[in-house]
């Protein structure tokens, strides 16, 4: 998974591993152990049949000072999700308050708390709009590779290792967790056994020494049907429309 949280953007049977027997050591470096990788399949086959969702998590981001001591800063995710082509996500803390809009053809940033948005066209469907936004603008949204892993083999080809450490119990929910790791980036995931959906998610950048982290608590609805109208962009009254700078162009951020 890639690193920068910026903004989304957020998609088993008990796999070899027991509370007995938990995996304790990363194997050799290189090794991809097969039953890692099919659990990311399962999961990922499980994201692609529902037909929309809805989805809530509790996230926590460190951020490193120049002094290397770190603070950790909590907020939530709220993404709601139409299939193909529609999603909202709403990500709230004390800090920094974010909603992000998709659908019609058009992508959108408001900054609620000042009333400023931004919207540029973005054509396709979900994953389609997620590469675009990356690309041309820069936008990446949270767990967003969650949601394009059985789409997008790329994925599939920057994991340098992978394994399966334990079954272990999540919010109340029996998970199995695994450990990947890629360049500049680890990262760690437990998987529902029942629902195959994620139960959460930890990614270290280690492309930074200070090896900063930011981790989901997930809880799915899998059973939400948000239609894509519900999901629509409204400006607020008042809202002040701003530029989204292209960085396809050569435009500085």
């Amino acid at each position: 998974m890639r690193s920068r949280i910026k903004c989304l953007c957020v998609p088993l049977a008990l796999l070899a591993a027991s509370t007995a027997h938990a995996q304790t050591a990363a194997p050799a470096a290189g090794v991809v152990e097969p039953a890692a990788m099919d659990a990311m399949d399962k999961m990922s086959a499980k994201l692609i049949s529902l037909p929309g969702f809805a989805l809530k998590a509790d996230v926590t981001t460190e951020v490193v000072l120049d002094t290397g001591q770190k603070l950790q800063f909590t907020g939530a995710l709220d993404i709601q999700v139409h299939k193909p082509d529609a999603f909202k996500i709403v990500a709230t803390s004390d800090i920094q308050n974010r909603e992000y809009y998709f659908g019609g053809g058009k992508f959108t940033v408001l900054a609620p708390r000042l009333n400023y948005y931004a919207s540029v066209p973005v054509a396709g469907s979900i994953g389609q709009s997620l590469d675009s936004l990356r690309t041309t603008y820069g936008v990446e949204l949270p767990l967003a590779d969650l949601f394009t892993w059985g789409t997008d083999q790329t994925l599939r080809n920057r994991i340098q290792s992978g394994y399966v450490i334990r079954p272990e119990t999540i919010d109340g929910r029996t998970c199995t967790h695994y450990a990947f790791r890629q360049e500049k980036v680890d990262w760690q995931i437990w998987i529902e056994d029942s629902s195959q959906l994620p139960c959460k998610m930890v990614i270290t950048d280690t492309n930074d020494p200070s090896m900063p982290q930011y981790s989901a608590l997930m809880r799915w609805d899998g059973s939400a049907r948000p239609s894509a109208a519900d999901l629509a962009f409204t400006a607020p009254a008042g809202a002040n429309p701003i530029r989204m700078v292209d960085l396809s162009k050569g435009e500085a951020k």
